[in-house]
């Protein structure tokens, strides 16, 4: 059996160096652990999607596409009524959908409510940020709106008598029928002209009453087909009130024409518990202002307080001239985390009635905050870990040769890995992607050094009892353990390794970083500890201060049990192995049964206004979604193309109550999916309406072309006179269309508000500048291209992920028009050069994107991922422990020893064969089948058959205990997520390290002639002493983890204690099983 004896040889006389050689060494990863503090944005996915591609792709061409920010304002309860501060904890109960709010009357609809959201609005028009806004229309009524959309200001406007709800307006559908304009004309929806007994007075009018409130929310409820309520929480509804003047809908629907139905009318009012407030700002602008959407790439600075052991977030207020001022030096830019948080902060100073909430507030403010707090936790479990590394090891020494190893390799590894980011850097060769799961690696390190330094040290101390000198002792644990060790980080760094197959940055660097880690783990604990017991054991002997090793000492648990715990599995191995069979057969259903799910609070504190936050949009806007695109490649200007979004509009409309259902729909039902065909349905009629803007655009009414040779059609303007305008079915005419929208926007028109270019820029972009005089030409006086356009819809619920992948795959299936229009499948971007060349094919590439669909995308691409890099790193680590196990001799020597026993070993080599093939189907299909059963048998005869059973008989037990987390995952209610398929890599890592320590002894046992069974009983109680406490103080250190209230933190301790103990029976109980069961008919 091989050892490490030459190394020890080699090192022992060379101590002294060795340990200048690791200060020295630590002295120079300074620079580089500087460098790792480097932010990590929890919201960045470095990863190869064709999603994140068309996201990246809309950010940078539709630079005029807002950022929306959205605020929910929530009515407090009663009791904290006039209350100082504004905290989540007081908003009022919901009492379920469509029950309404008791008190105040109208709830957020009452007038004291109102004048509160206005205060708030007008906080915002004051703040600096509105130099960032954009023009938005309203939700309601349609109206232009400078920057924001709040109740307060849709009541002023209707209430003034201007809102379009009090205009007669063009209905687009029957022009298009029809061609008349005076026949398209619909009257206005209500008015605010009469107002029955009571007075139509003005929204600030000084006399304004509740009563003039509830009956301007009844007709906007009634006469906006259903926005304004689908503006209020999903608990709105007309409640009862015998003393109203409103006569109401009771448990009211939204019919088809938009109006409401109710089989009751009763006086009453509306209510709801809460509402939106929408800003719109600039991205471009406020990016070329010093702010940056990304955390990365912003400057840090410290934004929290302490109160007592936690923290409390306290925004940092850059100035707006400082922001500014980093830009044009080039420096890290301010984060705009911090200015919705400080935005936050200025609105809830006012909240008396009413609780303001920015949604999704900063989520790397709240994660970082969360980390910092629990560092208490990581002081609790220090204490805790060194406390039971004494209990195990009894001498303060070796407690501090431990923890100094810990220390040093956690410098070592960020050092190592920060100075490969500075590399990166450098030269353009980056491979390091810091993620979360960079949090990650100290957990492995812990695990996997306290273990290995336990066996080395217990080695140590076995080999002075038995009465070697210091320096033999630590020659024959350099030797043995050293071996084991190295062995262990050679498997794990193997298993790491499988994570550069993943088409996900951060996953490949992950493996990278924890490779790093597990080597300097090696060294330190594998090589240098031993040295550093035999310099503090040799300055102690000259100084008469060494004991000897009391062979009675208890080391936190007797030697005796563990090694009748190896024993009875050894001897009773076939009621093991039943025993295990049976859990696995319960457990794989279960771990089969998991699906992807993303829950806030298991990442973050649940009591956090980020979680709480995400609660409350799930619970009270479930009706509405979070914005997703769909991106589209094409030539715009192909009538076909707007033929094959109606379709697609079609499409997603046409599925039954049991398909998926997590798209927003309008009030009567039906999807919304906002495009730039229904903007053409508005400025056609804008055409008949008012021919002037459009004649200063160049177009003439009178000719057949317009006058720049286009396709028309004839309909009558409002004085019957008939004109040319532009046919949506010729490209020519789709050009001026398009040019004069992106210019001068959607002009106003029977009754409905004009429409900016900054949204019409939202949903399609043109190559170049346009001519604002021939907007169908460029400045260049060539014809424009139009080759990208965004369709809009929305996802409600985005974080419940089991029910977004299935509206998706239906999607994916609605796009078909699309799909019959390109030369390729729609998610491989293809040329736009051909889809301008070839008219029958004018789309290259439509795929959803936006926030929902990347989150989604790159959670379910790391889950994905993740479990395919398991079943690689298992087999990976399967060779790699064949190898390890190989018989001595050369590999000459070997095949021809196996040669020469081929029919005596041919069971076992059918065997391999048989296992390679069953690997090869469960991994790559039959594709690779015969390349791996001659892989298989190729290495029967390089390595030998006797490791492969060693090989197995390691990784066997770490694969099943493996299927026992995920069982137990989906028993504790949870899903895969990032967190609990992450801790899978883990304890692979740390179980094949538990198993390959007892294996190794158990090899050294059974060369030196003992039995089986004496070898098993000499594995418990040496190798299984160091297992015990290694895994006592782990599970120990882990369950103090689990006490933190961040999500991500209680997860992850939680399966990682268990991960530790079922890893401890993996070790204990079922490899000397499989010993008992495999190795006697192999010896």
């Amino acid at each position: 059996m091989r050892d490490f004896s030459k190394v020890a040889d080699y090192l022992i006389p060379k101590r002294k160096r060795i340990h200048i050689s690791v200060f020295i060494f630590s002295i120079l990863m300074i620079p580089g652990i500087l460098a790792t503090f480097e932010p990590i944005d929890i919201e960045s996915y470095e990863m190869e999607s064709p999603e994140l591609d068309a996201n990246l792709v809309f950010r940078e061409e539709f630079t005029a596409a807002g950022n929306i920010w959205g605020f929910g304002i929530f009515v407090r309860s009663e009791a904290e009524f006039g209350s100082s501060g504004s905290d989540v904890s007081m908003i009022a109960d919901y009492t379920g959908e469509n029950s309404g709010l008791e008190s105040p009357n109208g709830g957020i609809l009452n007038l004291t409510v109102l004048r509160e959201i206005d205060v708030n609005a007008e906080t915002l028009r004051n703040h600096n940020v509105s130099i960032f806004f954009l023009p938005i229309a309203s939700e309601i009524s349609g109206d232009p709106a400078v920057g924001m959309l709040d109740l307060a200001s849709d009541f002023r406007s209707f209430m003034s008598d201007s809102s379009s709800l009090t205009q007669p307006r063009i209905n687009p559908y029957k022009l298009a029928l029809t061609l008349d304009i005076e026949e398209s004309m619909d009257p206005a929806p209500t008015n605010w002209t009469d107002c029955g007994i009571l007075e139509c007075l003005r929204f600030d009018d000084p006399n304004v009453t509740q009563d003039h409130i509830d009956l301007a929310a009844h007709r906007m409820a009634n006469s906006s087909n259903g926005s304004f309520l689908r503006f209020l929480s999903n608990d709105r509804a007309f409640t009862p009130d015998p003393n109203s003047s409103v006569i109401g809908p009771i448990n009211h629907t939204i019919g088809e024409d938009g109006n409401l139905e109710s089989e009751t009318w009763e006086r009453g009012r509306w209510s709801a518990s809460a509402a939106w407030l929408i800003v719109n700002l600039d991205r471009e602008q406020m990016q070329d202002s010093g702010w940056t959407f990304s955390w990365k790439n912003a400057t840090t600075e410290f934004g929290y307080e302490r109160e007592g052991f936690t923290l409390v977030t306290d925004p940092i207020r850059y100035s707006f001239e400082y922001c500014e001022e980093r830009e044009e030096k080039n420096q890290p830019l301010c984060s705009v985390e911090w200015l919705y948080l400080a935005i936050e902060e200025d609105l809830r100073e006012t909240d008396e009635h009413i609780v303001s909430l920015m949604f999704a507030e900063g989520i790397n403010v709240e994660i970082n905050r969360e980390l910092l707090s629990s560092a208490y936790l990581l002081v609790a479990m220090s204490f805790i870990v060194v406390a039971l590394l004494w209990i195990n090891l009894r001498r303060i020494s070796d407690v501090a040769i431990v923890s100094t190893s810990l220390v040093v390799s956690l410098i070592w590894m960020y050092g190592l890995i920060g100075w490969a980011m500075i590399f990166g850097q450098k030269t353009g060769f980056e491979f390091i992607f810091r993620s979360q799961f960079s949090n990650l690696l100290p957990i492995l390190i812990l695990a996997l050094e306290i273990d290995d330094s336990l066996h080395s040290l217990h080695r140590y101390k076995e080999e002075r009892r038995s009465g070697k000198t210091i320096q033999q002792a630590c020659r024959v644990s350099i030797s043995k353990v050293g071996l084991a060790v190295m062995l262990t980080s050679v498997t794990t760094i193997v298993a790491f390794s499988a994570n550069l197959t993943s088409n996900i940055a951060a996953l490949r660097s992950f493996g990278i970083e924890a490779g790093i880690g597990v080597m300097c783990a090696f060294f330190l604990t594998g090589l240098w500890v031993p040295l550093a017991r035999l310099d503090i054991d040799q300055w102690l002997e000259t100084r008469g201060k060494l004991e000897d090793e009391d062979p009675d000492k208890i080391h936190m648990i007797p030697k005796s049990w563990l090694s009748s715990v190896t024993t009875n599995s050894f001897k009773m191995y076939p009621l093991v192995i039943v025993c295990v069979v049976l859990v696995t057969a319960y457990a794989v259903p279960l771990m089969t049964s998991l699906e992807g799910d993303f829950q806030v609070e298991d990442f973050v504190e649940e009591d956090s206004d980020l979680a709480v936050g995400v609660g409350l949009i799930n619970q009270r806007f479930s009706d509405e979604g979070e914005p997703a695109y769909i991106l589209l490649e094409a030539n715009i200007t192909n009538p076909r193309v707007l033929d094959a979004i109606e379709e697609l509009r079609e499409n997603m409309n046409s599925h039954g109550p049991e398909d998926p259902n997590q798209f927003t729909r309008s009030p009567d039902g039906e999807v919304e999916l906002l495009a730039v065909d229904q903007m053409l349905w508005y400025l056609r009629a804008a055409m008949a309406w008012n021919q002037t803007p459009f004649e200063q655009a160049g177009w003439n009414f009178d000719l057949n072309d317009g006058g720049i040779g286009c396709e028309t059609v004839v309909i009558p303007n409002r004085d019957f006179e008939f004109i040319f305008i532009p046919s949506t079915n010729d490209s020519e005419s789709l050009k001026f269309l398009y040019g004069f929208m992106m210019t001068r926007g959607v002009p106003a028109s029977g009754g409905y508000p004009a429409l900016s270019p900054s949204i019409v820029g939202e949903f399609i972009q043109v190559d170049g500048e346009l001519d604002y005089q021939r907007p169908w030409l460029t400045e260049d006086g060539e014809s424009p291209l139009y080759p990208r356009a965004t369709l809009r819809f929305g996802i409600s619920s985005p974080e419940q992920f089991a029910l977004v992948e299935p509206a998706l795959i239906q999607l994916e299936g609605d796009m078909e028009p699309l799909q019959n229009l390109s030369v390729n499948p729609l998610r491989n971007r293809g040329s736009l050069d051909q889809a301008f060349s070839n008219e029958n094919y004018p789309v290259s590439w439509a795929i959803p994107t936006g926030e929902p669909v990347v989150r989604f995308v790159a959670a379910d691409s790391m889950q994905d991922d993740l479990q395919d890099t398991i079943l690689l790193g298992v087999l990976l680590c399967f060779l790699t422990l064949w190898w390890g196990f190989r018989d001595n001799g050369s590999t000459t020597q070997r095949i021809k020893k196996n040669i020469s026993n081929i029919r005596t070993n041919s069971p076992l080599i059918f065997l391999n064969i048989v296992i390679f093939a069953l690997i090869s189907l469960a991994l790559v299909g039959d594709e690779y089948l015969l390349h791996f059963i001659a892989v298989a048998f190729v290495l029967s005869l390089s390595f030998g058959t006797t490791p492969f059973i060693y090989a197995g008989i390691t990784t066997t037990p770490i694969f099943i205990m493996i299927i026992w987390l995920y069982a137990l995952v989906d028993l504790f209610g949870y899903g895969l997520n990032m967190v609990t398929v992450s801790i899978a890599a883990i304890s692979l890592g740390v179980g094949v390290d538990y198993v390959i320590h007892l294996i190794e002894r158990y090899r050294e046992e059974i060369e030196e002639g003992k039995t089986q069974l004496e070898s098993v009983a000499v594995v418990g109680g040496a190798s299984g002493l160091a297992l015990f406490g290694s895994a006592l103080s782990d599970f120990a250190g882990f369950m103090v983890i689990n006490q933190s209230k961040m999500g991500f933190f209680s997860t992850f301790g939680l399966f990682c204690a268990i991960m530790i103990i079922l890893s401890l029976i993996a070790s204990m109980i079922i490899a000397p099983a499989l010993i008992g069961m495999l190795h006697r008919t192999t010896n």
